[in-house]
């Protein structure tokens, strides 16, 4: 516990002194996010901020962890740092999606191929078991991909991959460190410190952002973390912590980024457009404009969270065949209600401003309907 404790401590204390002269360095620099486009803040302000939380989370890795654990760990510290490096780069000078892909694929056989923390097989799911090595890889390094460019995607208000990020990294820190793996435990426990200091300065109103620099490599060892857990629990057998629906978990430990993700790409594929045509059509955008302010929607989606957490723990008996499907629907239902009422909130909305228009027209004051509205 008491190690526990230290990574944690350490790496908010490091973060949390860093951030306030990073913040005065960079509205110096003028390196500020502007306002406008699909960006919802309102003022300029300073992004970037995944740079304290990685120098907070690295030297509280440093400071307490021995030369044995950094040996276990060192090419999962290279690739997260690799990612860094790629987010950074692209907040100073926008990277082409291709580049920036061939980054995130780089990273990821680097965890695949070289630190063998891989999908080896399907663990039951759906009744299958043994997967041939290639599609281990293919597998093991899309679901790297999908889940650190989903991570990526919910930093559109303040708190929000900060508080998603938080609850996920305690989560795997403690059950990691209660089966004894150290190393990813030290990693995930020293990252969940430094968020806690960065959402002392990104809760609303913000004072800075994570950027690609702090979402693509905190997404990056995620996905790691859950890859990990889940191939790590089919191991376990008579342990009191083991998960019997593995997948099923890591599913609901991630599952804000990865439902509003498929949700939104789905909607899109059925509008006719790409899935990657940017829009403001995430969870947190239509709780915006249902009139939640930045910290209801992130208190919502973060409630949301806990719930799928609290969920899986009550289910941890059960296998996938029935925790997957239990985490899917229950997913599915949340988000078909939040879109019934986004819609009863758009109809009624149009029918208050036809009916103002019918008061008005005698007057000669149209007031005209929100092409973008829905």
């Amino acid at each position: 516990m008491d190690q526990i404790l230290l990574f944690i401590a350490t790496s908010f204390l490091i973060t949390f002194l860093i951030f306030p002269i990073y913040i005065k360095i960079l509205k110096k620099k003028d390196f500020l996010d502007d306002p406008g486009g699909r960006k919802i803040h309102t003022a300029k302000t300073p992004a970037m901020g995944g740079l304290p939380i990685f120098v907070g989370f690295g030297i509280s890795l440093l400071l307490w962890s021995n030369l044995e654990i950094l040996r276990e760990v060192k090419y999962v510290i290279g690739s997260v740092s690799l990612m860094f490096l790629i987010g950074f780069r692209d907040d100073l000078i926008n990277l082409k999606a291709f580049q920036k892909l061939f980054g995130q694929i780089a990273a990821a056989l680097i965890v695949v191929a070289v630190c063998d923390i891989r999908l080896n097989s399907l663990y039951g799911l759906f009744g299958f078991h043994e997967i041939p090595l290639w599609l281990s890889y293919a597998l093991s390094t899309f679901t790297i991909i999908v889940i650190t460019n989903a991570y990526n995607l919910i930093d559109g208000i303040d708190g929000l991959a900060g508080s998603i990020g938080l609850i996920a990294s305690l989560f795997f820190g403690i059950w990691f460190y209660l089966n004894g793996s150290i190393g990813l435990s030290s990693i995930s426990l020293a990252l969940a410190g430094a968020l806690i200091a960065f959402l002392n300065f990104n809760w609303a109103p913000s004072k800075i952002f994570m950027g690609d620099t702090g979402s693509l490599f905190i997404g990056f060892f995620l996905s790691i973390a859950a890859i990990a857990f889940i191939d790590q629990n089919s191991t376990l057998s008579n342990s009191e912590f083991v998960f019997m629906g593995g997948i099923g978990t890591a599913i609901a430990i991630l599952i804000i980024p990865l439902a509003d993700t498929l949700r939104v790409f789905i909607k899109r594929i059925a509008r006719g457009k790409s899935p990657m045509h940017p829009d403001r059509t995430h969870t947190h955008h239509i709780l915006l404009r249902l009139g939640c302010n930045h910290a209801q929607a992130t208190g919502i989606l973060v409630t949301v969270n806990v719930i799928f957490v609290l969920l899986v723990l009550v289910l941890k008996s059960l296998s996938d065949a029935v925790v997957v499907p239990v985490v899917l629907v229950t997913a599915l239902s949340l988000s078909t209600i939040l879109d019934y009422i986004f819609k009863s909130a758009i109809r009624k909305r149009k029918e208050e401003l036809r009916e103002q228009n019918r008061q008005n027209r005698s007057e000669g004051k149209i007031i005209q309907l929100d092409k973008n509205v829905g």
